[in-house]
């Protein structure tokens, strides 16, 4: 039978192994994967991304949105295209509602130089006032910085990885979900962090291809807009919300799809014109199918014909 002092020792070295076990793990798992520091894959693969290939002190202007924001804006396009815009960073995150677009546009300030934010959307982004829950963009602006203490840095990966269970399913999917071009849950990011999707074929798509979205806008999207504009004038930032174009079938055959793009335009432009913000419209690109990856991502053909279309209109309006 042990003696006390020889099952304490046991028992700390059995549980140190365990500990410097799981260390390592974490930190393997956060060099190759998002660590899940929002749990949401898409937006921690956008702060990895930033961390360890942006330079957040040379760019001079952020898109931002959901998917509409991640696939249909390429920020190489902005850069090449554009007198004005020499620094893009692609700030977008799957599925963002408004007004967490607007939490994270918290993030704006890690960039000192920056001159512009381009809010790219569609009216079906705005249905829904849902926000991220235990969001610190303080903390998340330290770690894009590198300006976290490595006790800082190394607890937020702990608690990042505290169910392993949750990283060990994240890494399983990675690849086969999150890597494929093809697929809209890639997450193969250009230099500047957009997606371009090479998806050319309606098929597969199903109901994304052709139906319509109900054009239910909630007044707290429009409001999160105006406070993203007054900010963004507050801190002497360009403001630009460019009205992604929707699939020109689907806009020519239901009239309600025409009223909510209406709709969202004119509830847009008087919203933020107060505050110098500039609506871009890209319906009248009358893109053809063979531009759309659905009703209302583009794939990457469209997206750079509405990004050459958005830096020409940003260098009209800043001349």
């Amino acid at each position: 039978m042990l003696n006390p002092n020889t099952y304490l020792k046991i028992l700390f070295l059995f549980l140190f192994s365990i500990g410097l076990l799981a260390a390592g793990y974490v930190y393997d798992f956060s060099k190759k994967y998002p660590p899940p520091i929002t749990k949401r894959i898409s937006f921690d693969a956008k702060l990895k991304f930033i961390r360890e290939h942006i330079d957040p002190d040379t760019i001079d202007t952020i898109i931002v949105g959901s998917s509409i924001g991640l696939n249909n804006v390429l920020g190489t396009v902005l850069e090449k295209e554009s007198t004005k815009i020499e620094h893009a960073l692609n700030l977008s995150v799957y599925e963002a509602t408004t007004l967490e677009v607007e939490q994270i546009l918290e993030l704006s300030d890690a960039f000192p130089h920056l001159k512009r934010i381009i809010y790219s959307a569609q009216y079906s982004d705005f249905p829904h006032a849902k926000r991220y829950e235990g969001y610190d963009a303080q903390v998340l602006k330290k770690f894009i910085r590198h300006e976290l203490s490595a006790p800082a840095l190394s607890k937020l990966l702990f608690d990042a990885c505290n169910n392993l269970l949750f990283c060990k399913q994240r890494e399983e999917k990675w690849k086969s979900e999150h890597l494929q071009s093809n697929k809209f849950t890639s997450l193969l990011f250009d230099s500047t962090g957009s997606v371009p999707l090479e998806i050319y074929i309606k098929e597969g798509v199903g109901g994304r291809w052709y139906l319509p979205h109900p054009g239910v806008m909630h007044p707290e999207s429009f409001a999160a807009v105006e406070r993203m504009a007054k900010r963004a004038q507050a801190k002497g930032i360009h403001f630009y919300v460019a009205h992604q174009p929707y699939r020109t079938p689907l806009y020519d055959k239901h009239e309600k799809v025409r009223e909510a793009i209406k709709h969202f335009d004119d509830k847009i432009q008087n919203i933020i014109h107060p505050y110098g913000g500039e609506l871009i419209r890209l319906q009248p690109l009358r893109l053809g199918d063979e531009y759309h990856a659905d009703r209302t991502h583009l794939n990457a053909k469209g997206a750079t014909i509405a990004s050459q279309e958005i830096a020409k209109i940003i260098d009209k309006i800043e001349k």
